[in-house]
């Protein structure tokens, strides 16, 4: 039973995660910068537990030549997710950037499922995949009160272009949930390629942190924005360990699947990342902007999270 809330505390590892590294962004003034160091990170955390267990740092020849070209796109793709919800945290707010990148997670993995993708095992579409999806729908649109009716005075003083960006930030971020799924499927095939989860984690973290310097290169972050976070002191001692959440994160999946399936770490981690996202928007925790709870939005958690149980734990 204890067992069980390991992977709803990495739930909340996820949306604390996003929280600290927007805080991070705030106090830097660059998602590029801010995601690139909170992989860096990851990225030595990683490296020392690799030292202390004796992983090995490379890889070979015949795994570079021979292995598909998708293998090394995992980094990548989770560098384009951290710093996308990075950006979309302050424009969307923390709920909308757990709630649609979730949905998109979820609709990713039953195509993944369905087709095999990146030689994931397949998992045919079923009458409850189909519920359950349906539910997803439901719940975002409930919490996110698309259909709800809207104060005349607060629609006209939103312009069009607004509400066209705010429509680019949620595709985005269900888009960023693709990614995630995708990611975790080619680190999941890395992993069994290399014999180890770390080793495919670090690999997988270390060409992120390749694409974000590059990223940053192009882009000209200045280093020396990093000051300005130093700069805090103790108060915000907290925003140097997005990293190490992330790298905890995945280590702690490729851990927990072996123990109790994956479709029970899936469900509890989401549960956990649904409700502290909330609590986080709710009392603006970690200098968040505060939006309050309402019930249409509790209502389509929960709906939301009922749509992921059935579609990752029930068949029928």
């Amino acid at each position: 039973m204890l067992l069980l809330t390991f992977p709803v505390a990495m739930g909340i590892g996820l949306a604390m995660q996003t929280a600290v590294n927007a805080k991070l962004r705030g106090f830097i003034g660059s998602p590029y910068l801010s995601s690139g160091f909170s992989f860096l990170i990851a990225w030595l955390f990683l490296l020392i537990l690799s030292g202390v267990t004796h992983q090995p740092l490379l890889i070979s020849g015949a795994v570079m030549t021979h292995g598909p070209g998708w293998l090394w796109l995992g980094g990548l793709f989770g560098a384009i997710a951290l710093t996308g919800n990075v950006v979309l945290f302050q424009k969307i707010g923390s709920l909308q950037t757990t709630v649609l990148p979730i949905m998109g997670q979820i609709i990713m993995s039953v195509v993944i499922d369905q087709f095999g993708l990146f030689h994931s095992p397949t998992n045919t579409l079923t009458l409850s995949k189909i519920i359950g999806l349906l539910l997803i729908v439901g719940g975002v649109v409930l919490s996110l009160g698309i259909f709800a009716p809207r104060d005349p005075l607060l629609k006209a003083a939103t312009s069009k272009p607004e509400r066209s960006s705010q429509l680019f930030y949620q595709l985005f971020a269900v888009l960023a949930g693709m990614l995630m799924a995708m990611q975790t499927a080619i680190n999941g095939y890395l992993g069994t390629v290399l014999k180890s989860p770390l080793h495919a984690a670090f690999i997988s973290f270390s060409i992120g942190v390749l694409c974000l310097i590059l990223v940053n290169l192009v882009t000209r972050a200045r280093l020396a924005n990093l000051k300005l976070a130093l700069q805090q002191g103790p108060r915000y001692w907290w925003i140097w360990f997005g990293g190490v959440i992330g790298a905890l994160y995945v280590l702690c999946s490729s851990w927990l699947v072996p123990l109790i399936g994956t479709g029970q770490v899936v469900v509890l981690a989401l549960f956990g990342q649904l409700v502290f996202s909330a609590l986080v928007e709710h009392f603006g925790l970690f200098g968040s902007q505060v939006t309050r709870l309402s019930r249409a939005k509790i209502i389509g958690l929960i709906i939301m999270f009922m749509g992921v149980l059935i579609v990752k734990m029930l068949t029928f």
